[in-house]
């Protein structure tokens, strides 16, 4: 008879104990969405690299999650060129950054130093150190390539190249040029490290006044929407390219 009394006891002992395993994997999904997620989305050298400490190079950091960081963010610049140990620079993102910020916000480093002309590593990395507790940290780093082909204090020639215009439209509206415009969107077009940045107009169009010709790199995102990254070889003459995102 004992037995018999014991076994509702051993049920909701059992019960209990499965309702708070199952709250506490409630409370960790919870807790684990509402940390932030920090980006390195974005490294670009305006006027480009020169040999010397007169280089600037500026790094976005977006952050995706609904979380929102507060105070300064660390973020560390690696430079390296043939093979030597890398340079570093600490910078920091100051004030912080809001919950779905997919535009981010940007830390620049100035007065860089770039030993000799020829190739370059450029390395970014947000919360070096995991200070920050985020959702993820596989998006913390980012790395590009680029070239040094002048001087300090060498004028930098003006850009040659011809008009480029991006139209970016919804995808499957496109019709015989009838097409659902994406208006502000951010469009950036890479050709050997630097960058050339527009947003769409209400037309969804974005006319570039001069891209070099080559295999340049475009970008296309904007908030809601899939990035979309493409490569394209720009020609001597008024280029036009379609984007569908």
């Amino acid at each position: 008879m004992k037995t018999l009394k014991l076994i509702p006891v051993l049920f909701s002992l059992l019960l209990l104990a499965v309702l708070s395993i199952s709250s506490n994997i409630a409370d960790a999904s919870t807790a684990t969405a509402l940390l932030p997620d920090l980006r390195v989305s974005n490294i670009s050298t305006p006027g480009g690299l020169k040999k010397g400490t007169c280089s600037q190079i500026r790094v976005t950091i977006t952050n995706s999650s609904m979380a929102a960081v507060s105070g300064s963010i660390p973020v560390i610049l690696y430079i390296s060129q043939n093979g030597q140990q890398p340079s570093s620079y600490v910078g920091y993102l100051q004030g912080g950054i809001g919950p779905n910020d997919n535009y981010g916000k940007s830390v620049w480093f100035k007065n860089v130093n770039i030993p000799s002309t020829g190739n370059v590593t450029i390395k970014a990395l947000v919360n070096s150190d995991y200070q920050i507790q985020e959702s993820a940290y596989n998006n913390n780093t980012k790395v590009i390539k680029a070239k040094v082909t002048q001087f300090c204090g060498q004028s930098t020639p003006a850009v040659t190249g011809a008009k480029l215009e991006i139209t970016v439209y919804q995808n499957g509206s496109w019709n015989n040029g009838n097409y659902a415009a994406i208006s502000g969107a951010k469009v950036t077009v890479t050709k050997n490290g630097q960058n050339f940045i527009g947003t769409t107009g209400s037309n969804g169009k974005y006319v570039f006044a001069a891209i070099p010709k080559g295999l340049v790199q475009i970008k296309v995102e904007k908030y809601g929407y899939q990035t979309v990254i493409q490569s394209y070889m720009m020609p001597t003459y008024y280029a036009k390219k379609n984007i569908g995102m």
